[in-house]
C-alpha cells in the first residue's frame, strides 16, 4: 500500500513539474512543419507540430511487426539540433489493421502519402503495441530510446479534428474510445507525458455541437485543451482566433485546462489577432506556416508577425492596458508594452 501511494505521489509530482516547466518555457510560439519543405521546418527555439508529421501508425508499422523509425528520427534529430520542442500528432491508422475488419476506405487531404483508412483501430491490442513502442523510443527514460536522443517527446496530440470525416471516419463513440484508450496507454508508459486534446476545427455551430457532446467524456484524459483557427468556406474568420468562444465552451462543460491554439490561420492583421487570442486565454500559438494550404499572409504581415515574436516572446503573462495597448511580463519581473 505504501509503495502504491508513493508511486501515485511521484506521478502527481512529475505532472506538476511538467506543467511548471511549461509555464516558465521560453517560447509561446510555434509552426506546423514539413521536413520536405525548407521553409516549413520551424524556427530555432520554438515549438513545432509536424503536420501530418511522421507519427502515423501506417508509416511506422506498414507491415505487422515491422517497425520503420527513420522518418520520425529525422524530425526528432532536427528538432534537437535546433532546440525545438515537438508536439507530436498521433494518427491511429494502418492499412493492414483496417483491412482485417473490412473498414471502408476514406479520402484524406494528405493524398497518397497518407493511410487509405481513417477509422477506429480494429485491434486495440495491436494499436497498443504500436503506441508503447512509439512512446518507448522517444520518452527519454534510457531504455529502448532512439540512439542519440537528448530531448524527449513529452507532448502528444492524440488525433486531429475528429469532427471532420476527412480526418476520422467514425462515430463520436469511436473517437472517444480511441482517444481515451490512447491517453491511458501513453500515461502508463510515460507518467510525465502531457496529452493534448485532438484539435477542434474552429467554433462554428457544428463544431460546438460535436465538442459539447464529446468533451465531458474525454476531459479526464487530456491535460491541454486544443483549438484550431480554421477559416470557413466563405473565408470567414474570427478576430480572437476562436479562443474566446472555445474558452466559453470549456467552461460550459466544466473543463478547466490550459488552452493551446495549435493551428492559427491568418485573420486580418496577425499581430492584433495573436494578441487577442492571448488575452482571451491562449497559452501557446502555433502558426500554420508560410506554405500551408489556405489563406496566406502578405509579406508585410508576415514580417510584422516575425518582428512581434522576436521582440515579445518568452513572456509569462499578458494584460490589457487600453483598447490598443497591452503589457507583457517576464520571468525576471521586467515588462514590455505593445501598441497595435
Amino acid at each position: 500500500m505504501i509503495l502504491l501511494l508513493n508511486k501515485k505521489l511521484l506521478i502527481i509530482l512529475l505532472s506538476f513539474l511538467i506543467l511548471t516547466n511549461f509555464a516558465n518555457s521560453e517560447s509561446k510560439f510555434g509552426e506546423l512543419t514539413e521536413m520536405r519543405d525548407e521553409k516549413m521546418r520551424g524556427k530555432d527555439g520554438q515549438w513545432v507540430r509536424p503536420h501530418p508529421g511522421p507519427f502515423i501508425w501506417n508509416h511506422i508499422e506498414s507491415k505487422k511487426g515491422n517497425f520503420f523509425w527513420d522518418d520520425v528520427d529525422q524530425y526528432v534529430v532536427y528538432a534537437q539540433e535546433h532546440n525545438q520542442t515537438i508536439l507530436a500528432t498521433i494518427w491511429p491508422h494502418t492499412n493492414w489493421d483496417q483491412k482485417s475488419c473490412k473498414r471502408k476506405k476514406a479520402k484524406s487531404p494528405f493524398g497518397k502519402r497518407f493511410t487509405k483508412y481513417l477509422s477506429k483501430p480494429c485491434s486495440m491490442d495491436d494499436y497498443k503495441n504500436f503506441l508503447i513502442k512509439l512512446v518507448d523510443r522517444y520518452d527519454g527514460d534510457g531504455s529502448n530510446d532512439m540512439p542519440g536522443l537528448t530531448k524527449p517527446i513529452k507532448y502528444w496530440d492524440v488525433m486531429n479534428e475528429p469532427e471532420f470525416k476527412m480526418f476520422f471516419k467514425g462515430s463520436k463513440e469511436d473517437f472517444i474510445e480511441t482517444f481515451n484508450f490512447s491517453s491511458k496507454v501513453i500515461k502508463e508508459k510515460q507518467p510525465d507525458a502531457m496529452i493534448v486534446m485532438a484539435g477542434a476545427a474552429g467554433m462554428f455551430p457544428e463544431n460546438k455541437k460535436y465538442w459539447k457532446s464529446v468533451l465531458p467524456k474525454i476531459k479526464d484524459h487530456f491535460d491541454i485543451a486544443n483549438i484550431h483557427h480554421i477559416s470557413g468556406p466563405d473565408g470567414q474568420c474570427d478576430k480572437e482566433l476562436w479562443v474566446d468562444e472555445f474558452a466559453e465552451l470549456l467552461k460550459s462543460v466544466d473543463v478547466d485546462k490550459p488552452i493551446w491554439l495549435t493551428e492559427a490561420m491568418t485573420c486580418g492583421p496577425p499581430v492584433k489577432a495573436w494578441v487577442n487570442a492571448f488575452l482571451n486565454g491562449a497559452e501557446l500559438i502555433i502558426d500554420v506556416g508560410i506554405n500551408a494550404p489556405g489563406a496566406k499572409m502578405s509579406k508585410k504581415s508576415r514580417k510584422k508577425l516575425n518582428e512581434f515574436i522576436n521582440e515579445y516572446d518568452g513572456f509569462t503573462s499578458i494584460k490589457s492596458i487600453s483598447e490598443k495597448k497591452v503589457e507583457f511580463t517576464y520571468k525576471d519581473g521586467s515588462s514590455k508594452t505593445l501598441e497595435f
